[in-house]
């Protein structure tokens, strides 16, 4: 922290490196002490000279003040804004070194509230399409079809019913029938699905919010002698943001949506004893960054794209791989899922409310219904006798009001 260069057999020049103290001791040639002095590196008043008067161009008026201290610089002072204390910040910190910090002492008068609303919207498309001869039951003895229409059956000489044939043939042998069912299959189906959350967070400027809408799963870890552990994991929908409100109004987010669900998709089996636990896996979709907005715009985040493809086939060996009749013999099955999630946030700043009465819930003025209303009249809320619907003022000579 301090160094020391003999300039003369008499004097010394001793330089301070970092803050800290130290102690300088002069001996002569025998080892006995001339003299000795404690010596304290203090960072130099003039950095901090330097700081305030770029903060003071930066926010005049504001009566920002810095000063030295052992491990960098001291801000005090009140500022209006916490957005004018995050600059006073930013720019003292440009005049600080390597392993020196900046304590922040401002009094910030009024403090700013963000509302962070976040819309999720997941959309999801699936489509099947699947077409082809499926023979369900080859050479199966002594069985009947279960639906068909009324035919007849040459090789018998007897009539079969309606419950005795399916869209094929039936080959009587001794005491049984032989029953060879096709079935053509053709089906088409389109899916879509919409899900949405919508979250909302209100935090303080430079303050970090979160949100979780699901649920945690158990994960074993194994410890020392054969012990076991439980860790839980998060999944849902989640929000983490730190909003920090700036200068004109507007706000500065670091967002970090996510959305996630459980899948046995990479699921891992763990063998305990005599039984097997089946740790699920997550399927996840994450965002995260840092945009400027002003109160009441929004930005959104989208082409978060899942497409997942399967292509399946069935067919009797041997005939369904001929060339044409083979199509005759095969089934094929096509199957295609799309998903997309699109994130909509929006800040803004907002305040308390001072008469608590204007904030509404869902459930003011609900009550039970009774038990004649549940059960005869299907109620599910009670009727309250003493609330009459107010009679609307109609101006001129009105006759008569029907309610």
């Amino acid at each position: 922290m301090a160094e020391v260069r003999p300039a003369s057999p008499t004097s010394l020049f001793v330089l301070g490196i970092a803050p800290g103290r130290t102690t300088i001791a002069a001996i002569d040639d025998n080892g006995a002490a001339i003299a000795q002095y404690d010596v304290t590196v203090r960072s130099s008043a003039y950095t901090a000279v330097q700081a305030e008067s770029a903060i003071a161009r930066l926010l005049p008026g504001r009566g920002v003040h810095v000063a030295p201290q052992p491990n960098g610089l001291v801000i005090t002072g009140t500022v209006q804004t916490a957005s004018d204390a995050e600059q006073a910040m930013q720019t003292a910190h440009d005049f600080v070194g390597p392993g020196q910090t900046v304590e922040n002492r401002l009094n910030v008068l009024g403090s700013q509230q963000v509302n962070l609303r976040v819309r999720i919207a997941e959309v999801s498309r699936s489509v099947i399409r699947q077409l082809g001869i499926n023979w369900a039951n080859l050479a199966n003895l002594g069985k009947y079809a279960t639906i068909g229409v009324l035919t007849a059956n040459p090789l018998a000489n007897t009539t079969v019913s309606a419950s005795a044939a399916a869209l094929g043939y039936n080959f009587p042998t001794a005491g049984h029938t032989l029953d060879i069912n096709a079935i053509i299959d053709a089906m088409a189906q389109d899916q879509l699905v919409h899900v949405l959350a919508e979250p909302n967070l209100t935090a303080m400027s430079g303050e970090t919010a979160s949100f979780l809408v699901g649920g945690e799963f158990p994960i074993p870890v194994a410890l020392q002698n054969n012990e076991i552990s439980i860790d839980f994991k998060q999944y849902g929908v989640s929000l983490a943001f730190v909003p920090t409100v700036i200068s004109g109004g507007r706000i500065n987010m670091k967002v970090r949506p996510e959305v996630s669900a459980l899948t046995t998709q990479g699921a891992v089996q763990l063998g305990v004893g005599n039984s097997t636990i089946q740790v699920p896996a997550l399927t996840v979709r994450r965002a995260e960054t840092t945009v400027e907005l002003a109160s009441g715009q929004s930005f959104a985040i989208a082409g978060l794209l899942q497409d997942n493809t399967t292509m399946t086939g069935n067919a009797l060996p041997g005939l369904g791989e001929l060339p044409i009749l083979g199509a005759l013999f095969r089934s094929d099955s096509f199957q295609r899922n799309e998903t997309e999630l699109v994130i909509v946030v929006t800040p803004y700043l907002v305040g308390g409310v001072a008469n608590p009465s204007q904030l509404k819930l869902p459930t003011d003025g609900w009550k039970p219904p009774s038990d004649l209303e549940r059960l005869l009249l299907l109620r599910q809320s009670a009727r309250d006798p003493g609330k009459v619907a107010a009679v609307p003022h109609i101006p001129g000579d009105a006759g008569f009001v029907v309610r």
